[in-house]
């Protein structure tokens, strides 16, 4: 007996299917996701997109939750160029918390059955969802008629700023969180294949400080997440490593003064080099601000081969723009600069809408608007539309006034 050769696996050729099955594949896609990843498959699919194109959605967006006060199970996808927005309810049916993004997913919180507080990775346009399995602390009492203002706060104060790997799996991601902890803020850390979360100090409270956010950031990039301690040192964790810990990385020693006391805002540019954006509430929803970029560089002399570091004024991201929302939530996005993108390079866009609808009533600042910030001149005032014309205002108090949160998302469907 002989045995004949295995046949050759078929790869199908989605390019190349007829236009009149797309055209029935068209058909039976109603909601908006679906119809902006079938135009995203290829050139032909978005030719067969016919005369229903999708609304013109161009990043970045923003997540606006449905209702007020602690978890949503709808959200609202808006393009900020173009005011356009979709609905989307988070896979799995139970309600969500949104605490951050990264890249096209975003972080959402939740308490459990068991009143575990636990996160969980959500990409809206694909509905992909990794489940954090190790909880970040617990609720001891949550009464039913205070249920929405007990678990904003609680998930408010233990998910105070999120960083997480991109494009993240069920065996191959990382989280790190900015918490409050008895002595003052710690940082929390989780990746896949572990059940449990371990804890680095960031330091006591300062008198007079912000106790309700984050004073500090944390940022991840090639596999390390980078946070600033209250005292301004920049420390180092390698998630790659057997036992992750703390190593030191820098120091933030600002020569301007007033620097200390405003928010500091962690994000990377192409080139690898880590910037600290600076801001403080009541400039960053006013025109009349005075914000501001520093660029880390590392310097050895060589006669005492010991480092030293300086951090220097910027007006150039080398291609970058950074998106800050929630008064920490940073993004580091690409842009190119062509005519017509909306996104400019070495600018910085930010709302300054807190993710906490109760400190949003108490600062008076739960309006929406986006800002932009020109590195080059200084000047902060509102973007233009994605077409060039001038924005649509009404819209955009709208926003402000109905959803007094928002995240900053760059859709993908990695």
């Amino acid at each position: 007996m002989t045995t004949a050769d295995p046949p050759l696996a078929r790869v199908a050729d989605w390019a190349g299917l007829p236009g009149d099955l797309l055209a029935c594949v068209r058909e039976l896609l109603t909601a908006v996701p679906c119809r902006v990843c079938f135009r995203a498959v290829c050139r032909s699919w978005r030719a067969a997109d016919g005369p229903r194109p999708v609304p013109r959605m161009p990043p970045p967006w923003v997540v606006l939750p449905i209702g007020s006060g602690g978890c949503s199970d709808a959200f609202t996808l808006l393009s900020v160029p173009t005011m356009q927005a979709f609905r989307w309810s988070p896979p799995g049916g139970a309600g969500l918390f949104c605490v951050g993004s990264s890249g096209g997913w975003i972080a959402g919180a939740y308490i459990d059955a068991d009143l575990k507080i636990r996160l969980s990775l959500l990409n809206p346009l694909t509905d992909a969802r990794v489940d954090v399995p190790a909880p970040f602390g617990r609720v001891y009492h949550m009464s039913s008629c205070s249920r929405s203002e007990t678990e904003e706060i609680s998930l408010c104060n233990t998910f105070q700023k999120v960083a997480f790997s991109p494009s993240p799996t069920e065996h191959d991601f990382a989280v790190a969180v900015v918490t409050r902890s008895r002595s003052g803020k710690a940082m929390a850390f989780a990746r896949a294949g572990c059940n449990e979360v371990w804890l680095a100090d960031l330091g006591p409270f300062e008198r007079g400080g912000d106790y309700i956010r984050a004073q500090r950031d944390v940022a991840y990039h090639d596999g390390k997440f980078y946070y600033m301690t209250m005292s301004g040192q920049v420390w180092v964790v390698d998630m790659a490593a057997p036992s992750p810990s703390p190593a030191p990385f820098a120091t933030f020693e600002p020569t301007m003064p007033g620097l200390i006391k405003r928010r500091h805002h962690l994000a990377f540019t192409g080139d690898g080099a880590l910037h600290i954006v600076c801001s403080s509430i009541r400039e960053l929803h006013s025109s009349d601000g005075n914000m501001l970029a520093l660029r880390y560089a590392p310097s050895c002399t060589a006669e005492q081969g010991s480092s030293s570091s300086t951090w220097a004024q910027v007006t150039c991201l080398h291609g970058q723009a950074f998106l800050i929302g929630d008064l920490n939530q940073t993004l580091s996005v690409h842009a190119d600069g062509d005519d017509g993108a909306w996104l400019r390079p070495d600018c910085v866009y930010f709302t300054n809408i807190p993710l906490c609808s109760l400190l949003a009533k108490s600062r008076h600042c739960s309006y929406g608007r986006a800002w932009v910030l020109y590195l080059a001149t200084g000047d902060i005032r509102r973007p233009d539309s994605a077409t060039g014309e001038p924005r649509n205002y009404r819209v955009e108090r709208h926003w402000g006034e109905d959803y007094p949160k928002c995240v900053w998302i760059m859709p993908s469907m990695r």
